[in-house]
C-alpha cells in the first residue's frame, strides 16, 4: 500500500494536489489517523469549499468517521465562518474543513480542528499533532465498523446571523459591494449586511469550481479589481473581496482604492485599544508606521510566525486584545471567538467605515512608510526552511541585526527587509520597508545580494515582477 506523501503535512494544516497528493482514500487515512489521534471526539464537524474535489473528499472523510462511530454534523459547502461557528457555539468536539484556501484550484488540503481533552479550549492541529497524524497514516488502521457512528446535515446560517448581528453596530446604513469570487462565502455576507440594514451588492456570490471571474485570493490585486470597478460605479460606500474559504478579506474603500493589510491591522487594533487594554500580536510583515504608533500609545506588541494558528497561539499566551496579519487574517479575541473569522473582520471595518464621513479620507490620513510587495521566489518544499536556515546562520556569522521567529526580519538603518518560507506554497516571500524610496531601492538591493549568497535563486525574471507590482 503506497504511503501518503509527507510532504501534504504542514506547519498548520494539509495540502496537496489532487488527486496526486490528496484523493479519497488518503482523506479517509487521514480522517482515521484524526480519530485514533483524538479518541474522545465523539461529534465532529465537516464542511467544504466549492471545489470541484472537495464534495468528492468530504464524502470520503465523511464516511470513514462515521465508520469509526462518529457522529459526523455536515453543513455541505459551507466558509470558515460557518465551520468555526458551528464548533464553537454547539460546543462540537472536532471539525475537518476541506478547502484549498487561496491555493491554485488543482490543490485542496484540510484543516483540523480539535478540543482538547478536559478544556475548554480548542484549537486547530498543528506541528507535532500533525506529525503524529502524518506517523499514524502509515500504519494499519482499524477499519471494522463502530457503533453509532452517523451522518447528519446541519445548518448553523440563523444562529449564526443572529449572534455576529447582534455583536456590531453600525452608526449609519451601509452601500457595501461584495465579491465573493465564487468561494465559499457565496451570499452569506450579503445576508449579514442586509441584516444590519445595508444595502449590498454581490459579485460572483454562485459557487462555481472553475472560478471564472478570477481565483478567490484578496491578496492579489487583480482579484480585487472587479469589486473596485463597482464600487466607483455605483457610488458604494465600502466593498469586501473573500478568498476561498472565508478566513481572508480585503477591504476596498469609497474611492474604490484597497485598503492593505497594514491599514486594516492599524485600523482595527485603534478600535480594539478603544475598549480594551493589553497587548497587540502581529506577524513579521507589520510595517515600522504600525509598531511606531502602539510605542507611542504605550502598547506592547508582539512577533509571531506569520498564521493564523500561530498568532492565536501568541494571543492566548499574552493575553492580547486584537491579533492580525498583513496578509488580511485578523483575530478579535474580546469580541468574538478566537478563530480566523473573514465575515467577522469586515464586520468591523465597516464599523469603522460607519463613524467616519469619508472612509477615504480617514484611510488618507494613517501613517505610511514606502513599502513594496511581496516577492515571490519559486523554491522547492523540501528546500525552502534550509535555505532560510542557512540564510539566518550567514546573518548571525556577518552580525547583522535581525529578528528570527519566521525567517529573518533584518534590521538596517533606515527600514527592513524579510526574508521566509511560505508555510502552504513552494515559495519564499521577501518584502522591504523604509522611510523612503532611496532607501527602499538600497535596502531592496542590499537584501537581494544576501539571498543569492545564501543560494536563494533570485532570478531576472524574479526581479521585475518586483518591480512591475
Amino acid at each position: 500500500m503506497a504511503e501518503i506523501n509527507p510532504s501534504i503535512f504542514r506547519a498548520y494544516d494539509i495540502r496537496g494536489v489532487y488527486p496526486k497528493d490528496l484523493n479519497s482514500k488518503n482523506a479517509s487515512k487521514i480522517a482515521l489517523a484524526f480519530v485514533k489521534q483524538y479518541p474522545l471526539a465523539k461529534t465532529i464537524v465537516v464542511s467544504h469549499d466549492t471545489r470541484e474535489s472537495s464534495p468528492i473528499l468530504a464524502k470520503a472523510i465523511n464516511r470513514a468517521l462515521a465508520l469509526a462511530g462518529k457522529k459526523v454534523m455536515f453543513l455541505g459547502t459551507a466558509p470558515d465562518p460557518l465551520f468555526y461557528f458551528s464548533i464553537f457555539y454547539y460546543g462540537f468536539d472536532a471539525g475537518i474543513m476541506i478547502s484549498g484556501s487561496h491555493n491554485p484550484k488543482e490543490y485542496n488540503g484540510l484543516t483540523l480542528h480539535i478540543r482538547k481533552s478536559g478544556k475548554k479550549e480548542k484549537g486547530d492541529v498543528i506541528l507535532k499533532d500533525l506529525e503524529r497524524i502524518r506517523d499514524l497514516t502509515s500504519k494499519s488502521l482499524d477499519v471494522s465498523p463502530k457503533a453509532g457512528g452517523k451522518i447528519t446535515s446541519f445548518d448553523p446560517l440563523e444562529d449564526y446571523l443572529n449572534y455576529v448581528t447582534k455583536k456590531i453596530k453600525l452608526t449609519k446604513p451601509l452601500k457595501i459591494v461584495v465579491d465573493s469570487g465564487n468561494g465559499a462565502m457565496g451570499y452569506l455576507p450579503e445576508k449579514v449586511f442586509k441584516k444590519l440594514g445595508c444595502s449590498v451588492k454581490t459579485l460572483y456570490g454562485d459557487f462555481d469550481p472553475s472560478f471564472p471571474h478570477h481565483l478567490p485570493d484578496p491578496y492579489v490585486r487583480k482579484n480585487r479589481l472587479a469589486a473596485k470597478r463597482e464600487v466607483l460605479k455605483g457610488k458604494f460606500d465600502l466593498g469586501f473581496v473573500y478568498d476561498g474559504d472565508g478566513d481572508r478579506v480585503a477591504a476596498i474603500d469609497n474611492k474604490g482604492r484597497s485598503a492593505n493589510g497594514d491599514f486594516c491591522l492599524l485600523m482595527l487594533a485603534r478600535q480594539a485599544l478603544a475598549k480594551h487594554k493589553g497587548p497587540i500580536v502581529h506577524d513579521m510583515r507589520v510595517s515600522k508606521a504600525f509598531l511606531k504608533e502602539m510605542k507611542k500609545k504605550g502598547v506592547k506588541t508582539y512577533f509571531s510566525v506569520s498564521h493564523h494558528t500561530a498568532i492565536i497561539k501568541k494571543i492566548k499566551k499574552v493575553r492580547a486584545v486584537f491579533g492580525g496579519e498583513v496578509t488580511l487574517h485578523f483575530l478579535f479575541p474580546k469580541d468574538y471567538f478566537l478563530c480566523d473569522e473573514a465575515l467577522f473582520a469586515s464586520l468591523k471595518l465597516a464599523e469603522i467605515a460607519s463613524q467616519q464621513k469619508d472612509f477615504a479620507l480617514y484611510i488618507n490620513s494613517l501613517p505610511r512608510y514606502p513599502i513594496s510587495p511581496e516577492l515571490f521566489i519559486p523554491c522547492a518544499d523540501e528546500k525552502k526552511f534550509k535555505i532560510i536556515k542557512k540564510l539566518q546562520e550567514f546573518l548571525r556569522k556577518e552580525k547583522y541585526d535581525f529578528i528570527d521567529i519566521d525567517g529573518s526580519r533584518i534590521n538596517f538603518p533606515h527600514g527592513w527587509a524579510l526574508i521566509r518560507a511560505a508555510n502552504t506554497t513552494p515559495f519564499i516571500k521577501c518584502r522591504f520597508e523604509a522611510d523612503g524610496q532611496k532607501h527602499l531601492i538600497e535596502i531592496e538591493k542590499k537584501s537581494l545580494e544576501i539571498l543569492k549568497k545564501v543560494g536563494i535563486p533570485v532570478t531576472k525574471k524574479t526581479r521585475q515582477e518586483l518591480e512591475l507590482n
